[in-house]
């Protein structure tokens, strides 16, 4: 499973092209609600539950359960436990680079996102990640979303607003929140030179006073690869907590491909 989950994100090439953005003016419907969605209000710094992460890559399914901890600026970790108790591996994505950690084996390889082909082609940072990941609307420029406002384009879109952003190295993002409900239902991100990441988010219930979704599901788009990942949480919480990245100090490091076939049984 998680072999099949580096292969989606390391080894898949970007073959699509989209047009620039251009920025309209506010218009206050749209405004009030963009400015009242739970994305927006309600900052959402950590997250940590159980999860079922099932991977398709090119038609074939891999699943597996686990664990999930994410904290701004930190980093991401997905841990792949047996029987809910020992962990057996752990993917971890840090602000620096990506780390693969078979536990069962004491091994572990690490990659910068400089090399991982699909970050680099599509413009996707660890910033992005971490923000897709934790239902946020974020500036692909790195600026604070109520700051960058004044730089989108809103518009209508069925039960939906959408909020694009213009492009910024290479990549643009569009958010689609619902009308009603005022949560975030969608966000895709495609980059001038590759392929698209759409994210796509159902199941909100109420955590710690605000909506959050039990179910993520990650597609990625005109890549060499057909590739999604579905994220099932659950006893989801995001309050604060110590993010401490997996100890690595007593294992092997070994390369990306070796560490692939070790984790194929997995």
């Amino acid at each position: 499973m998680l072999a099949a989950l580096l292969f989606s994100m390391v080894l898949v090439g970007c073959k699509t092209k989209v047009s620039t953005v251009e920025t309209m003016p506010l218009d206050k419907e749209s405004m009030d609600m963009v400015m009242s969605s739970p994305s927006v209000v309600v900052p959402r710094t950590c997250l940590s539950g159980n999860v079922k992460l099932s991977v398709n890559v090119d038609g074939s399914p891999f699943s597996a359960k686990g664990t999930m901890r994410i904290k701004e600026g930190n980093g991401v970790q997905i841990g792949v436990t047996a029987l809910g108790l020992i962990e057996l591996a752990c993917l971890e994505f840090l602000p620096e680079n990506m780390r693969l950690i078979y536990k069962i084996g004491k091994e572990y390889t690490e990659v910068p996102y400089s090399d991982v082909t699909f970050l680099e082609k599509t413009g996707i940072n660890y910033s992005m990640l971490e923000s897709v990941l934790l239902n946020k609307l974020f500036s692909p420029d790195g600026r604070p979303f109520l700051q960058a406002m004044k730089d989108m384009s809103f518009g209508n879109e069925g039960n939906c607003i959408t909020v694009t952003t213009k492009e910024i190295n290479g990549i643009i993002y569009k958010f689609y929140i619902d009308k009603i409900k005022g949560e975030l239902v969608q966000s895709e991100g495609t980059h001038v030179d590759g392929g698209k990441v759409i994210c796509h988010y159902s199941d909100f219930c109420t955590v710690n006073g605000a909506t959050f979704p039990h179910t993520i599901l990650l597609t990625l788009e005109g890549v060499g690869s057909a590739a999604s990942l579905q994220f099932v949480l659950d006893r989801v919480d995001t309050r604060n907590f110590m993010f401490t990245p997996r100890s690595v100090s007593s294992y092997k490091k070994s390369k990306p491909e070796q560490m692939l076939k070790l984790l194929e049984k997995i």
